[in-house]
């Protein structure tokens, strides 16, 4: 069997939502989901009626990513908040660090789904 093929946990993505909002997209917020979930299913990193995970870019690059270019993980993450689908926050204990916490807009997500025509 070729080691190509994933032994390991793959990331998977939803087609429709690669062709809504771009591949890299799907992907980055799949993967932003899924560690919200572990977040959720141990019950941390809940603030403001919202579970969140935090990384810095570097970190999301080097253990997520890595299979991208640095500019290419910062510039999909800035994507999706610009498109409004993640929500970023800092509940960081020390003032001095700046990592950003990360959660999805549950409800920019849905909209997605059911789009109200503009004409």
């Amino acid at each position: 069997m070729s080691k190509l093929l994933f032994d390991e946990q793959p990331i998977v993505v939803s087609k429709e939502l690669a062709k809504l909002i771009g591949l890299n997209e799907a992907i980055v917020l799949q993967q932003v989901h899924y560690w919200l979930e572990i977040n959720r299913k141990a019950e941390k990193n809940f603030h403001e009626g919202r579970y969140w995970t935090y990384n810095s870019i570097r970190a999301w690059h080097e253990e997520n990513f890595e299979f991208w270019s640095f500019n290419t993980v910062k510039r999909t993450l800035l994507k999706l908040e610009e498109m409004g689908l993640i929500v970023t926050g800092n509940f960081n204990k020390d003032p001095r660090d700046q990592t950003k916490w990360y959660s999805i807009n549950e409800h920019a997500l849905e909209t997605l789904k059911n789009p109200i025509s503009s004409n």
